[in-house]
């Protein structure tokens, strides 16, 4: 600096430097803003996959509580299905035993009436035999038997209808 020149920097190189340093410090910041950028959206995209499984989740369990339901009705059908079968079952059988002990009854009358008829009948034949063994008054003896035997005709043809009438409910 004797010579009386007084060195100066070359303001080129000062420059590039100073951009350089300028450009390292916005692409510092670009890259920042960049990683604060895409943080931010993976943020947003855990926070919307979350959604999406916490709707697969309730999705899935509605899915099961109406399989449940259903399942529930299902059941609760099938036991009503079986309580009828059995109430059914029983008036069945209930009916079965009133008409057997109709039908019981029904032979007990019908022996009844068939009883009266065979004595009937017996005393006729008895009265037909003394008739016969005394010969007196043959025609009288005819009529009376034909009278008999249409009495006895009449009594019978009566009870097998009342017995017929009780049978089907006439």
């Amino acid at each position: 600096m004797a010579d009386g020149t007084d060195r100066v920097p070359d303001p080129t190189q000062r420059t590039i430097e100073t951009l350089q340093r300028e450009i390292g410090s916005v692409l510092e910041k670009a890259m920042a803003a960049l990683d604060g950028v895409e943080s931010i959206s993976n943020e947003r995209f855990r926070s919307i996959e979350r959604q999406m499984a916490l709707v697969e989740q309730q999705r899935v369990e509605q899915k099961k509580d109406t399989k449940d339901a259903v399942d529930a009705a299902l059941t609760a059908q099938k036991e009503a299905v079986k309580e009828q079968t059995t109430a059914s079952e029983r008036a069945i059988a209930k009916s079965e035993m009133a008409t057997a002990k109709q039908l019981d009854q029904l032979t007990a009358t019908f022996t009844v009436s068939i009883s009266g008829v065979t004595d009937l009948l017996n005393d006729t034949k008895d009265r037909v035999s003394k008739l016969e063994a005394g010969k007196a008054g043959h025609q009288a003896a005819n009529a009376q038997m034909i009278a008999l035997a249409a009495i006895c005709a009449t009594l019978f043809g009566g009870a097998i209808t009342a017995i017929i009438i009780k049978l089907f409910g006439g």
